[in-house]
């Protein structure tokens, strides 16, 4: 098992030498496997349990960098994102194969070892699921316990995580971003890392219900883009093109009518446009202010 991660790891690191990530998703899975199962036997790990019972946490106190003012070209935005986007990794026993199985979801560096993702991947739930741990790999395949949930808000669908020894460079957010501007988001849409698109900021919108159960939630500031994603990519960065970001990727759904068919069975006739919902960057935001002392 030894001499196989290290023969993977040689393979990165030759994928990287010319600063190109050529990505080998095979690779990647089989080296945050391998690493998480190393921080899982040393118990760095903390179990989803212990995180889902700090989802009540509604504020922390951080340190938020100022915006970027600089525009930058799509391959520099790229560069900057790379270093500070993450995969935000489940990793968990399974209850059919015994084996330890690893899912990946996205998120980025928000703060000195903080990261921003979705309340939804801390809340993920999955029947296979004996055991369950939450880790984070950044961009060379090195791998972090996520050890607190500091903030977050079901209604808002975000969460920002502590991560043990993340020494990558915060992304500034920006709550100032108009509609048609250029954005561009990097993320993991089923389990095929590290892809970057490129859209437009479509519109701001107020959400008032979960995207998959459609139950009602407190009204939160969401945006539209036209930046490419798909699952797998719940937490990503969408970012301007000073690489601030304006929105973090939450779901994707289609419209679509159909038409009965002979037996009564509904078809789809026709598709819309999908519709890509992020969480805009004032709700991320709001959860790294300081709470207000409690009233006696």
């Amino acid at each position: 098992m030894l001499r196989t991660f290290l023969a993977l790891a040689l393979l990165l690191a030759s994928l990287r030498a010319d600063d190109r990530l050529i990505v080998d998703d095979q690779v990647l899975i089989a080296r945050y496997t391998a690493s998480t199962e190393e921080l899982q036997k040393a118990g760095k790990l903390v179990s989803f349990k212990t995180l889902r019972t700090q989802l009540n946490r509604a504020s922390c106190e951080l340190q938020l960098p100022a915006p970027r003012k600089e525009k930058l070209s799509p391959q520099e935005v790229y560069r900057t994102v790379r270093e500070s986007t993450v995969v935000v990794g489940m990793f968990f026993k399974c209850t059919k194969c015994k084996a330890w199985h690893f899912d990946s979801s996205s998120g980025f560096v928000v703060a000195d070892g903080v990261v921003s993702t979705c309340h939804h991947v801390v809340q993920f739930e999955d029947k296979r699921m004996r055991e369950g741990y939450l880790v984070v790999a950044d961009a060379a395949g090195r791998m972090y316990p996520v050890t607190e949930v500091l903030a977050a808000s079901a209604d808002a669908d975000t969460c920002l995580l502590r991560v043990a020894d993340l020494a990558l460079k915060p992304l500034a957010l920006n709550p100032a971003a108009e509609v048609g501007e250029r954005v561009f988001c990097l993320g993991h849409p089923d389990g095929n890392h590290w892809m970057f698109t490129e859209g437009l900021l479509s519109r701001y919108f107020i959400n008032r219900e979960e995207a998959e159960t459609g139950k009602k939630v407190k009204p939160s500031l969401y945006i539209n883009v036209t930046a490419e994603y798909s699952p797998g990519s719940s937490g990503a960065p969408i970012v301007d093109e000073c690489a601030n970001v304006v929105g973090q990727v939450e779901s994707i759904t289609a419209s679509w009518e159909s038409e009965p068919m002979e037996k009564g069975k509904p078809v789809a006739a026709s598709y819309g446009m999908p519709l890509r919902a992020c969480i805009a960057a004032e709700e991320i935001a709001k959860l790294a202010v300081k709470a207000e002392p409690a009233k006696q």
